[in-house]
């Protein structure tokens, strides 16, 4: 991987927005059940508007489709510029599984607002719904409607975030169920969940400092989950490759830290490229093989863009 130079103090933001293209490439480090190669993977997450790469199912949404409950499968028509929706059992062909529903902050804004607010704010909200992002077919991507302004002027600010096939109609949930799990698949996707919720709060239009204080944040949870995999009684065939995956944790732990203690912000960008480059993914990826977890290289990605 070629080197990058680092940015003056006084251009912010412009180091991660190299980094994140660097990752879109190479996916060296995962962080968790999000796909997290930190989040970047085969990047299917366009940057236009509002950043969803398929809208045709994105957009207002009329009194119905705002009324959809999490958990809840719908199939959806559209009625000019407005969608409306028609809850079914998700063992039936739907259009879409809802998987979050949302605060609209800020006064009423116009539909591009709206769209923007809805998709970045959806697009974090998947993997508390789904557990493991790696089983979502490639297909999978993240839509939204959002109230029209007379929804608004009820007093209605809820988005609501849902699933939908780019393919076509779908059969069965999204949702990985626990019921489902062994202990052992249950207990390793669940300390994943937890580093990927961390690796969601970074700061992309922070200052060096909000930067500093995530990876001081990225450094001890990735020492907690490295603590949770090390306690955690796995079977024989997995107890090596969890063994060689929680020292790579270790390693990424140490470079965070080792970032954080820089005396510069030059230094901090220089020690922080170490922290994003340990490579880790391909221990994650031999983890999942030995817990019988889905581990070809998701093709989707739901972490915050860089």
């Amino acid at each position: 991987m070629s080197a990058i130079s680092l940015p003056k103090p006084s251009e912010p933001g412009s180091k991660r927005n190299q980094k994140g293209r660097r990752l879109a490439i190479s996916g060296v480090l995962v962080l968790g059940g999000a796909a997290l190669a930190m989040g970047l993977i085969i990047g299917r997450i366009s940057s236009n508007a509002d950043g969803n790469p398929d809208k045709r199912m994105s957009g207002a949404g009329d009194r119905l489709a705002m009324s959809l409950a999490v958990g809840d499968c719908f199939n959806s028509s559209q009625h000019g510029e407005v969608y409306t929706a028609a809850p079914v059992p998700c063992s039936q062909p739907h259009d879409g599984e809802v998987f979050a529903t949302l605060a609209l902050t800020g006064s009423t804004g116009a539909d591009d607002v709206l769209a923007k607010q809805s998709y970045h704010q959806c697009r974090d909200r998947l993997t508390d719904y789904v557990m493991d992002d790696w089983s979502l077919p490639h297909t999978t991507g993240v839509n939204y409607y959002y109230p029209t302004r007379e929804i608004q002027q009820s007093g209605n600010r809820t988005a609501t975030c849902f699933t939908a096939d780019t393919d076509g109609q779908t059969t069965g949930s999204v949702r990985v169920q626990e019921a489902s799990l062994t202990t052992d698949q249950l207990a390793f996707l669940r300390l994943e969940l937890a580093s990927a919720r961390v690796f969601k709060t970074y700061p992309h239009r922070g200052s060096v400092a909000a930067d500093r204080a995530w990876s001081a944040k990225m450094a001890a949870t990735l020492d907690h989950e490295a603590d949770g995999l090390k306690a955690a009684t796995w079977s024989a065939g997995a107890r090596p490759k969890v063994t060689a995956y929680v020292g790579e944790l270790r390693k990424s732990a140490e470079l965070w830290r080792k970032a954080v203690a820089a005396h510069s912000d030059n230094s901090y960008w220089a020690r922080s490229d170490n922290a994003w480059n340990q490579p880790s993914y391909k221990y994650q990826r031999d983890v999942r093989k030995a817990l019988r977890l889905t581990s070809d290289l998701p093709a989707t990605s739901f972490g915050p863009p860089f």
